[in-house]
């Protein structure tokens, strides 16, 4: 399960026991640790093109969870952290972040114990929250973290899914892929944990020939959720949106006709590829303040996707400062904080983003703009394609949902023809529309 997602389902929680926080008022934050730069793996659509051999210190460690308790104290009501935020998520990543296994033990008993010996709420609302790709997972010191944490721990294992789809992208150094160890990780743990069961792939350029095997896959092994996402690095020409048509109206049979439909998944979405109303700001990206990662050193960033290891020297790595001296405490700082603060999406998208017919849905990574363009402020086009495609795909599968179980409205079509027929045929094209009406 994703960050975002871990928040939003933690904090709806946290709201429904807390119903006399203010509505609006966040009250469930994610700080990032970025344990490690390291990783063992060499995964071909990874964001993180420069990692290292760096690892945080527990010093470093302990001295970003003292902040985060200051930051309460300091009660700020623009702080990150201030009275509201009755609960944390605390992220570790990497790199592979259980290479550092021994150091999140110490962190997590460190926090807990602070927590408890101030009577702080926190000490009851906390979650862990680990993404892992399985390699180390059997590790001596990875078992004694589950053991003492588990119940604190939310937990995945990458899998791409089938072993030609999974080793098609996560590979080793020598070139081996890795899918034999993420499953073995991933079975040992929803066994022992009882956890639900939920994905998210990522689809590049490697692995978009196998993805229609990714449904059948999971849904096969009980997966009640199951989402994907284009990479939005490469720029997606319109071949590739042809094939992830394909992809997508196989998945679309798949799921109606053994009726998987029941099943949670962000490749069929009803309300979205519809135009948005002009009063529809968000960018819909935590990375533009909403976030708040720490690197190994204890510098802070809104996002870890600003930090050099994912940068690569093409922009400067934006720091908001680190966790000996506070976040947003110096001018640079601070105008940084305005800017992201005055970002949304109409001021990030030119006309044809901003009217886009098929506008809602379409995710946006601010960082990777930053990236691309040295600035948050201007929308990356890169996933378009797959964009208009997957909006064909889902006029496609709803209707054909909807007849079959007797419903009698419609996914509308809003993609222009013009846009459709350089993914699909006009025989193709014209089936879409009967299917609509």
């Amino acid at each position: 399960m994703e960050s975002e997602d871990i928040v939003r389902q933690y904090n709806e929680m946290v709201s429904e026991l807390h119903p006399e926080n203010p509505l609006g008022i966040a009250q469930t934050r994610n700080v990032t640790f970025v344990v490690t730069d390291s990783c063992n793996l060499q995964c071909k659509y990874c964001y993180e093109t420069h990692k290292g051999k760096r690892f945080m210190s527990l010093d470093t460690a302990k001295r970003i969870v003292d902040y985060l308790f200051e930051m309460y104290d300091e009660d700020d009501p623009n702080g990150f952290i201030n009275k509201n935020t009755t609960a944390l998520v605390l992220e570790f990543i990497g790199g592979e972040p259980l290479l550092a296994a021994d150091l999140i033990y110490d962190t997590c008993d460190y926090f807990w114990r602070k927590a408890i010996e101030r009577k702080h709420i926190w000490a009851e609302y906390f979650r862990i929250s680990i993404t892992s790709n399985g390699v180390c997972y059997f590790d001596p010191s990875v078992q004694r973290f589950l053991e003492r944490f588990g119940s604190r721990l939310s937990f995945s294992v990458t899998v791409d899914g089938d072993k030609e789809m999974h080793d098609s992208c996560r590979v080793h150094a020598d070139g081996s892929g890795s899918w034999e160890e993420a499953n073995k990780a991933l079975l040992d743990y929803t066994e022992r944990f009882d956890r639900y069961l939920g994905t998210k792939v990522t689809i590049s350029p490697e692995n978009l020939p196998h993805f229609h095997k990714t449904v059948q896959y999971f849904a096969e092994r009980g997966y009640t959720e199951i989402n994907a996402n284009p990479i939005y690095e490469h720029e997606w020409t319109v071949e590739e949106a042809k094939e992830y048509y394909r992809q997508l109206k196989q998945i679309a049979d798949y799921m109606l006709d053994d009726d998987k439909h029941i099943y949670e998944t962000n490749i069929f979405q009803e309300f979205s590829f519809r135009p948005q109303s002009e009063h529809e700001l968000s960018t819909y990206c935590g990375g533009s303040g909403q976030m708040l990662s720490f690197d190994v050193d204890g510098k802070a960033y809104p996002c870890i996707r600003y930090m050099e290891m994912s940068l690569n020297g093409e922009q400067k790595p934006v720091v908001i400062g680190d966790c000996f001296n506070g976040i947003y405490k110096e001018h640079e700082h601070q105008r940084l904080r305005d800017e992201m603060a005055s970002i949304d999406r109409r001021t990030m998208s030119d006309d044809e983003c901003f009217y886009c017919s098929i506008g809602t849905g379409c995710g946006c990574c601010t960082a990777w703009c930053y990236q691309k363009y040295g600035t948050m402020n201007k929308r990356d086009k890169n996933i378009c394609w797959m964009h208009r495609a997957r909006s064909l795909a889902n006029v496609y599968y709803w209707n054909k949902l909807y007849r079959m179980t007797g419903e009698e409205k419609r996914f509308k079509m809003f993609l222009p023809m013009e846009q459709a027929l350089q993914i699909v045929d006009i025989k193709e094209y014209e089936e879409l529309q009967r299917l609509s009406l």
